[in-house]
């Protein structure tokens, strides 16, 4: 009889053992999940692990990403940089500054192919009221002589520019800057797994439990996806001429512009970009629109650790050589 017990008891145990483990596996991989409409777009974040660690976590994230949403919006009234640019009052918010430098760096570095001063453009054409226009050549002429990083001095820690009409818009930072510090968020409350998703450009921290995170490649002139990515501690960011654009006379005219003749870009649909590092991702994914899809290649290569996928006006699609020799990366 006693020995009976002494069995029961054993069973006992392991089921509770088993239990335990089950349930600690369940908090361990419990997906939480969080969507918010903010930077024009829905940003979400998928974290694993346990709830009250994973919700308080995406959370803080989210908030983090709505802050900088309102200080780096330039069509925001309270953001600095609407003030920049309705008036002569310089830009001293440190913040600001070091993502300012970040991006005239990448100015430098790319020829003025990324430019952050392309906001006269952007307005002329119709992009900020959507109330989109063909401008005249000489519109656009006048346009250009207020376009140029040129304008834009730095010195002792404030930005100015050289005349009144000169304006900024560092949207094509601000979405991969809000994903770098949503990530430090994370991390700092405990999350080592999760993924960012702000309106398609992504980061996936760490792994999907035992396997890589999976991101899609989306088909720029269709809803499906053309392929996939699998990642983990990387930045997959895009640009596309479908996000932004109307129609006249039959051509497409987008958002991204070259800086120097001031027109919408052409020979590009899309360019994506796997990196570690999303701010500098995020920037250089406009550089074959201006460059020129082969030419952009060429150029982005040289960055060390960065692959890319370029898809051509014609619909050809262009890989990195790191890319190219592990196509099972790509489906």
């Amino acid at each position: 009889m006693r020995k009976l017990k002494l069995i029961f008891i054993i069973i006992i145990v392991v089921f509770a053992g088993l239990w335990a483990i089950r349930s600690y596996n369940e908090r361990r991989f419990h997906v939480e999940k969080e969507t918010r409409f903010m930077m024009d777009t829905y940003v979400t974040i998928y974290a694993i692990g346990p709830k009250e660690i994973t919700s308080k976590a995406i959370d803080l994230a989210l908030n983090r990403i709505q802050g900088i949403d309102t200080k780096f919006n330039s069509l925001n009234p309270k953001s600095p940089i609407y003030t920049f640019n309705h008036t002569l009052e310089p830009i001293s918010d440190k913040e600001i500054i070091n993502l300012i430098q970040t991006a005239l760096k990448i100015s430098e570095e790319s020829g003025g192919a990324f430019d952050i001063s392309i906001a006269p453009l952007a307005e002329l054409w119709g992009f900020y009221s959507k109330e989109y226009y063909f401008p005249t050549s000489q519109e656009i002429k006048d346009c250009l002589a207020n376009v140029g990083y040129q304008h834009l001095l730095l010195n002792n820690g404030k930005l100015t520019k050289d005349n009144m009409a000169v304006r900024i818009d560092l949207g094509g930072v601000a979405k991969g800057y809000a994903i770098s510090e949503a990530l430090k968020v994370l991390k700092s409350n405990g999350v080592n797994s999760a993924l960012i998703d702000t309106g398609g450009d992504i980061y996936a921290l760490g792994k999907k439990g035992s396997k890589l995170w999976k991101v899609g490649i989306k088909d720029p002139r269709g809803e499906g996806t053309l392929g996939y990515v699998e990642v983990e501690d990387l930045a997959v960011m895009g640009s596309g001429d479908y996000e932004r654009f109307f129609i006249k006379d039959g051509k497409r005219y987008h958002h991204i512009f070259n800086p120097k003749t001031g027109y919408p870009t052409e020979g590009v649909q899309s360019v994506i970009l796997i990196y570690n590092d999303p701010v500098i991702a995020q920037a250089w994914t406009k550089i074959p629109f201006i460059m020129g899809p082969e030419k952009g290649l060429k150029r982005l290569e040289r960055i060390p650790n960065m692959d890319v996928i370029i898809i051509t006006e014609s619909g050809k699609t262009l890989y990195s050589s790191r890319l190219k020799h592990s196509l099972n990366l790509i489906k």
